[in-house]
């Protein structure tokens, strides 16, 4: 009897000392660009998350969280032209780019987050999950939290190739030959997210 009193006060301290924080939508982008592999032409734009959602301990350290991107959500938002805009959503939505029909969305999972030297950064570790392909990486992020809300924010360079993006890539062509209309393999990214505590 004492042993299943001491099981129940567990997990009921676990379930207590756990903590969550739902993404608002609304209120969390990623900013993308794209630019040529020569110059600095390109475009950029945005993307939302389906669902995001953070982990916390009792002292309210975050512990975790794993995210969802709708990868039908891409937008450009440097061509003023509506129908050159919508040209460039589509192509980025085809199988040249994010083939969306087939991997409609992306996913984030947290690994590990620690503490920096500076404060209120985190060095955060996670694998992202995109067109099938999954890839550990590891950003900083500015993290400041309040009773009611978590808001991040963090900057971090994709390299597309990694995940079966060659389009018009830099390594798919020989050197020699380099055409200004080659694609930079880089993708700058940059991430606002705010939390909502439960």
């Amino acid at each position: 009897m004492k042993k299943l009193l001491i099981i129940a006060l567990f997990f009921h301290f676990s379930a207590y000392s756990q903590g969550k924080a739902e993404l608002s939508l609304k209120e969390s982008t990623i900013f993308w660009r794209g630019t040529h592999a020569i110059g600095n032409s390109g475009h950029e734009g945005t993307l939302r998350f389906s669902s995001g959602m953070l982990t916390q301990s009792a002292d309210g350290k975050i512990t975790g969280g794993s995210f969802v991107i709708d990868m039908n959500s891409i937008k450009n938002t440097d061509e003023e032209d509506e129908k050159g805009r919508k040209n460039i959503e589509e192509h980025l939505k085809s199988n040249d780019f994010f083939d969306v029909k087939k991997f409609p969305t992306a996913t984030f999972t947290i690994v590990k987050i620690a503490p920096t030297m500076l404060p209120n950064k985190y060095a955060v570790t996670g694998d992202l999950l995109m067109k099938g392909i999954s890839n550990r990486i590891v950003f900083t992020a500015l993290i400041n939290q309040n009773k009611e809300a978590i808001s991040v924010k963090a900057d971090h360079t994709l390299i597309r190739t990694l995940w079966g993006i060659t389009y018009k890539s830099q390594s798919a062509f020989d050197f020699g030959n380099l055409k200004n209309d080659l694609i930079a393999n880089a993708v700058p990214i940059k991430m606002e997210l705010l939390f909502r505590k439960k």
